[in-house]
């Protein structure tokens, strides 16, 4: 088994600066994955409209997180507080967040750090998932390397490929006949027969946000895991949920009932 290099953190989403000009600005996020990455410095009091479960934000700095639970809750006012560095000093920017249906985005999950860009996305994508199979049974990783072990009863592993990001090189373990692995983009299979088997490094190359793709098992523009045990993964289905499609797999002879 051996991992490529996975160091590169925006793969198949576009890349747009969020410049330091101090005015506020408007980004439409609509047409597809963006990763917004915002510049060192004063950028102004931003919004960001079109907002989706493929859009991300990739700061510099982590974004001040009261309780540390990886959550960031926007304020009263329905803003985020980019710069905020204490309970009692916002900064000086803010950012306003509106989703494709016009409603105000207020929580960002943390999804790690890599190559000095922290990196956010909507937690409603992940609430979804904590709704139907129950919080404590769902899994994600994050844009580092992990190593998630989901034995002992049921698990659900998030990769939300559909960021555009490359989501690392994952080593999954325990991975039964009860487990989920759910994707937002659906994974290349080459037969076309609903099985996807790994290639001959025995891991897993992941499709990104315009996936899957023929070009997906050389480059995995999505990052690559390594399923201990199994040697491939067999499709169960989708569903779509708030505009998000969620892509479901499990091994031959599962027993899991991936229906949200």
């Amino acid at each position: 088994m051996g991992f490529r290099n996975n160091s590169v953190l925006i793969t198949s989403a576009t890349e747009v600066a969020v410049v330091a000009n101090g005015i506020a600005d408007v980004y439409d996020a609509g047409g597809g994955s963006h990763a917004y990455v915002i510049a060192n410095g004063k950028v102004g009091n931003d919004s960001f409209v079109n907002f989706g479960s493929d859009d991300s934000i990739l700061n510099g700095k982590k974004i001040f997180d009261g309780n540390g639970d990886g959550f960031i809750a926007f304020g009263p006012n329905g803003v985020l507080d980019i710069d905020r560095s204490s309970r009692s000093n916002a900064g000086e920017d803010h950012f306003q967040i509106v989703g494709e249906n016009e409603n105000a985005i207020l929580l960002l999950r943390y999804l790690g750090e890599k190559g000095g860009n922290h990196v956010y996305a909507d937690a409603g994508t992940l609430f979804t998932l904590f709704d139907t199979f129950g919080e404590a049974n769902v899994i994600e990783g994050d844009v580092s390397n992990d190593i998630i072990d989901v034995s002992g009863g049921q698990k659900i592993v998030f990769h939300d490929n559909g960021l555009g990001l490359n989501l690392g090189s994952d080593t999954v373990t325990g991975f039964g006949d009860d487990d989920l692995f759910v994707t937002t983009r659906k994974l290349f299979d080459r037969d076309g027969d609903n099985t996807v088997t790994f290639g001959g490094n025995a891991v897993l190359d992941t499709s990104g946000t315009t996936g899957p793709s023929s070009s997906d098992p050389s480059k995995g523009p999505g990052g690559q895991v390594n399923f201990t045990g199994i040697t491939g993964l067999a499709y169960l289905g989708s569903s779509e949920v708030d505009g998000t499609t969620y892509y479901y797999y499990g091994t031959a002879t599962t027993t899991a009932d991936p229906v949200i």
